[in-house]
């Protein structure tokens, strides 16, 4: 069978979930872990029989190496993105594909003279619920949608104790992009104007420079309308690491989805809710919305097909962001340049 060779860019917080799956899957092959930090990336590349550097171009630089996954933190995507791309690589982008659209229409423009594939990891499009809920507005079953809302929240561990690199980035990048894709996947119009809010304080009062929360109301071509709430300082007390809510109406019906919860509780010393449909072990293989998009990706580039997230589709989402970023600072409706 013939397996594609693959290295990952960055394995802290996600990109360890592209080592397993291009370890763990039959058509790949995990050859190189890229890590700046050389104990995890050691550790890493220990546990899957790969080989570690401290420099992708050093994986840039091996012409055996078919197809890399970029998941450094999301204001590090750009250079080693171009990097893999100009060596011919293609490439799978952990949203969002970029910070600015500046350097999303330079990593797409690169890709397609390249002609190389490029995803953009959006994993909530394989998770089980909205896969459903696609599927009933694509038939459908609730008309033309009208009016939703999207919420997908940390608690404040997130910013204060899991990411170094809190004051980089923000809720609008590190959570914002899951639900701008979502909800723009899901009416399926062309988003035209943005008009957001947002505030510092907790954090920043912390030495953290970040927003405390973004909330952004979307209107789209024909008229739709969405609101996107993303929040960074959620008590810790919480039964769970996330909260994730999603509501769309339209002419004929509506779709609700309580994504955080998942069917399962556990009390110990404290109440917990496990998030399980992203990623568990099933007798020896890993299973799960987390690994199925990382597989498509591997699947597309074997098989010579488009990715089901394209980067035109990162393009999009960095768009309505830095536009509902630009309605924070001018405190007016900004138009989305698409």
């Amino acid at each position: 069978m013939e397996k594609l060779r693959t290295a990952v860019i960055g394995v802290g917080t996600f990109g360890r979930n592209h080592a397993k799956a291009y370890a763990e899957y039959e058509r790949s092959e995990l050859v190189w872990v890229c890590d700046l930090n050389e104990e995890r990336g050691r550790e890493i590349a220990a546990r899957y029989g790969a080989r570690y550097t401290p420099d992708y171009r050093e994986v840039a630089g091996d012409p055996s190496i078919e197809a890399v996954s970029i998941a450094t933190p999301d204001f590090a995507h750009t250079e080693p993105a171009l990097t893999m791309i100009e060596s011919g690589k293609h490439i799978l982008v952990e949203k969002p594909l970029a910070t600015s659209l500046e350097e999303a229409r330079r990593i797409l423009e690169a890709a397609k003279e390249a002609g190389v594939v490029l995803m953009v990891d959006f994993h909530n499009r394989w998770n089980p619920p909205f896969l459903r809920a696609k599927r009933a507005v694509r038939e459908g079953e609730i008309g033309e949608p009208l009016v939703g809302f999207a919420r997908l929240s940390d608690t404040i561990y997130v910013p204060t104790e899991m990411l170094s690199w809190a004051g980089r980035s923000g809720p609008q990048w590190f959570l914002m992009p899951h639900i701008a894709d979502l909800m723009c996947w899901l009416v399926d119009r062309r988003p035209q104007n943005v008009y957001a809010i947002g505030r510092k304080g907790v954090l920043r009062g912390m030495g953290i420079d970040a927003y405390d929360f973004v909330q952004a109301l979307i209107t789209f071509e024909g008229g739709a309308s969405v609101a996107l709430e993303s929040c960074w300082v959620l008590p810790n007390s919480l039964p769970r690491l996330i909260d994730f809510q999603m509501y769309l109406a339209g002419t004929k019906g509506r779709i609700s989805v309580e994504a955080a919860f998942q069917g399962i509780e556990i009390a110990k010393e404290k109440l917990s809710h496990p998030f399980v449909l992203g990623q568990e072990d099933a007798y020896g293989r890993t299973m799960g919305f987390v690994q199925e998009p990382i597989y498509h990706f591997v699947d597309c580039v074997l098989n010579g097909r488009p990715p089901q997230c394209p980067g035109e589709d990162g393009l999009r989402t960095t768009a309505v962001i830095e536009a509902a970023l630009r309605s924070i600072e001018e405190g007016r409706p900004v138009d989305i340049e698409l």
